[in-house]
């Protein structure tokens, strides 16, 4: 069964000046128990490497249904793949409390791309094992969340470090929610749910340039490699 499970501590470096969960770390764990249940399928990072492709995420999304978990609350983080698509595999996941709660969902929208060409290409790649039935999330992923910039509030210019990279060579994806944080736009309030749309990837020593404005109830920012839009994040917080 393509379905996967693991229990994880939240750590220091996973949480907020207020000891609740960092909203990168969330991303942190997706890819962690994603990447391990992948290999588990066959298709992980170093089996499609063989056939000359990368992994790339095209869009997240994730929904906060219970309160944050807190620093050295241990966790379960669940995840299981979608039928694929013509080009896209589509991903799900929970994060649980020890009494089976769910306290986070998401759902990840994933492509290959050619190694050489970075660019998306089709390919003839499935799982092992039996598909999971359930689905938190009836409707596909959307590709861009075709944000429009208006009356700009604040802009922030970032440079991609060493540090930020994954083995893709670019920034890595949870990264970017970090940059928010620290665009220091953020309130009380806690937030209820987050969509992001991954538009073309950042590079060691490119200057990201974030601006951020207000669409209804939602915090909006786009980010922009060489006046290329980089990436779109959409924010709802609590009431």
């Amino acid at each position: 069964m393509n379905y996967k499970k693991l229990e994880f501590n939240v750590r220091e470096k996973d949480v907020k000046l207020n000891d609740k969960l960092r909203y990168s770390a969330i991303l942190d764990f997706f890819q962690d128990i994603a990447s391990i249940q992948a290999n588990e399928a066959g298709i992980g990072f170093k089996e499609v490497v063989k056939k000359n492709f990368y992994w790339i995420l095209l869009y997240v999304s994730f929904e906060v249904k219970k309160n944050l978990p807190e620093f050295g609350e241990a966790i379960n983080v669940i995840t299981w793949p979608k039928e694929k698509g013509r080009i896209e595999y589509e991903r799900e996941y929970e994060i649980r409390n020890k009494n089976d709660e769910i306290l986070i969902t998401g759902i990840s929208n994933w492509c290959l791309i050619d190694i050489n060409t970075r660019s998306i290409r089709r390919a003839e790649i499935d799982y092992v094992g039996e598909m999971y039935p359930f689905t938190n999330y009836n409707e596909k992923c959307p590709h861009k969340l075709n944000l429009v910039e208006h009356d700009v509030i604040k802009e922030f210019n970032y440079k991609v470090l060493k540090t930020d990279l994954d083995h893709n060579m670019h920034m890595n994806n949870a990264r970017y929610l970090d940059i928010i944080y620290n665009m220091d736009v953020d309130d009380a309030k806690d937030y209820k749910k987050v969509d992001i749309a991954f538009i073309h990837e950042a590079r060691l020593n490119e200057i990201i340039t974030i601006k951020y404005f207000k669409e209804g109830n939602y915090k909006c920012f786009i980010g922009y490699v060489n006046n290329e839009r980089c990436f779109e994040v959409k924010i709802e917080y609590e009431e």
